[in-house]
């Protein structure tokens, strides 16, 4: 049994005090002298007792992709091909019940503060919180939170490469700093996912040789629009779309089944959304081919990045006791762009109106996308195959807008048995910072999240802890099996998540009790964006 820090102090100065000759002195001078000794005995215990406690605490690497699909990756599904995540699933645990905000900066405000927010506020990020407590911290990729006093390097973060705003061109990102200064793209072959990753790995590198454990934020851009991707990635896709989207949904959807991510009962596949075109009756198969397969290779890309990561923590023996958790900021993008692409695409197309060359933005069948001098999207029909088997898109709470996969990997705490396992319980983004606070073993600001610890150890949560979604004029809140959610001005719908996490059946009419309930929970939730 290990030896008290009280009794080891004790012991110490007992030494100290025989072996000095200090005891032979008058009792005045050996009083004041037995009280100096004594003060810096007890500081250098406390001091050891503080750096054996840093020790165990784990590093904690929060991965986030952007407008990734349901069943994008191989783990959960996709064809896209995904080894590095497919490894952490593996090794670690992956969820069917882990939830974001619809959209990316409110995720990312969730994610940082622990409340319900479409932005920061005044009150601390979850990286200050964790430098606070003696964390390092380091960020790589998209920000989308605010410049100047909200950049990420004022609000925590101690090393930041990547892109201030929330979207652009991955040849060239607007907005790219690092740490307080703009920067341009640094070689000719440059592409943001990869820098991204090689950035991510160097962090890394640098804050394994310090001792201190480390909070790392890796934020990815991929696979949001503009559809871009280096050309020898894309063309190993192109084959596996020739059947059309409707095709594609259905074999994401058997091999969810053969898998036993999901099952058929609980899991019905709804009709595909209303606004999804006849692939028969379409025009320009094969731009629209190219267009999935290109966005298959930002995802591949992504997993690529994702093990210069894993390998930078493997090279510095920080892999063990490193919590990684990885998920998508919301569902596949249904979007179409036009115009300047809400301004994202205003810096390339300056730079290509002063070189006298042309930058298609949006949809035009007779220009490929996936180079610098494009500016495309996948499109809505794409995206509802890219959410199998879940409704509605990105900016809906529907499940389609939030339910995302979310893989867990943590070798010292995650029991064996559990490893390469599906957890049934519920979790979201605005958890992470009460999950952070306690393996940092710091108290963090009053939020609206709970830790995810006893899921990560074996243990269980509470199932009727309330998740709340409030976005684009679609509201819902989750507690137990119940879901209650309304699009617009139509009236509140009730699934029973427990039968149907598809949600294709309306209980309202037959619980009106149960609705009256959680609307009233629903509208106790403060949210300033209400």
């Amino acid at each position: 049994m290990a030896m008290p820090w009280r009794v080891m102090g004790e012991m110490a100065l007992r030494a100290v005090w025989q072996n000095s000759g200090l005891h032979l002195l008058s009792p005045p001078f050996t009083i004041v002298i037995m009280r100096v000794i004594h003060f810096l005995a007890a500081s250098a215990l406390l001091l050891l007792a503080t750096e054996a406690v840093a020790a165990d605490r784990p590093n904690l690497v929060f991965i986030l992709a952007d407008d990734m699909g349901f069943s994008d990756l191989g783990c959960y599904g996709g064809e896209i091909e995904t080894p590095n995540l497919d490894a952490l699933a593996a090794n670690g645990l992956r969820s069917t019940e882990f939830y974001n905000t619809a959209r990316c900066w409110p995720t990312r405000a969730t994610l940082m503060t622990g409340r319900y927010r479409n932005g920061l506020d005044d009150g601390p990020t979850v990286a200050e919180m964790l430098k606070k407590s003696g964390y390092q911290t380091a960020i790589a990729g998209k920000w989308h939170l605010g410049g100047d006093d909200q950049s990420p390097y004022r609000r925590g973060f101690d090393d930041f490469y990547g892109t201030i705003e929330g979207g652009g061109s991955y040849w060239d990102p607007p907005s790219l700093t690092r740490n307080d200064q703009p920067v341009e793209p640094d070689s000719p072959g440059y592409y943001y996912t990869d820098k991204i990753g090689a950035e991510a790995a160097r962090q890394i590198r640098e804050l394994a040789t310090s001792g201190k454990p480390f909070f790392h934020y890796v934020a990815f851009t991929a696979p949001h629009w503009p559809m871009h991707a280096p050309e020898a990635t894309i063309r190993k896709y192109l084959d596996r779309y020739r059947g059309g989207w409707e095709v594609l949904r259905q074999q994401r959807y058997e091999r969810m089944l053969e898998m036993g991510l999901i099952d058929r009962k609980r899991w019905p596949l709804p009709p595909p959304e209303p606004d999804v075109r006849d692939w028969e009756t379409i025009p320009h198969k094969d731009w629209h081919v190219r267009n999935m397969a290109v966005y298959a290779a930002m995802i591949d890309h992504l997993d690529q990045a994702v093990g210069q990561v894993v390998n930078a923590l493997k090279e510095t023996d920080q892999l063990d006791n490193t919590l990684i958790i990885f998920c998508s900021d919301n569902g596949a993008c249904s979007e179409h762009l036009s115009g300047n692409a809400w301004k994202t695409a205003i810096n390339v197309l300056e730079k290509a109106r002063k070189e006298g060359r042309p930058i298609t933005v949006g949809d035009d069948p007779s220009v490929p996308n996936g180079g610098p001098d494009t500016f495309g999207s996948v499109g809505r029909d794409w995206a509802n195959a890219q959410n199998t088997p879940l409704p509605r898109y990105k900016g809906n709470v529907r499940a389609g807008g939030t339910l995302t996969p979310a893989i867990f990997h943590w070798p010292a705490r995650i029991p064996a048995d559990a490893r390469g396992t599906v957890v049934a319980d519920r979790g979201h983004v605005v958890d992470l910072m009460a999950t952070a606070g306690e393996l940092a073993g710091t108290k963090m600001p009053e939020n609206q999240g709970r830790s995810l610890v006893p899921m990560l150890t074996g243990r269980s949560l509470d199932p009727d802890f309330p998740y709340y979604f409030n976005h684009q004029h679609t509201h819902a809140i989750i507690r137990g099996n119940f879901k209650l959610v309304r699009e617009g001005k139509e009236p509140w719908r009730l699934f029973d998540l427990s039968k149907d996490k598809t949600e294709t059946r309306d209980l309202a009419a037959d619980h009106p009790a149960r609705v009256e309930e959680l609307k009233k929970l629903w509208n106790s939730f403060p949210d300033p964006g209400r």
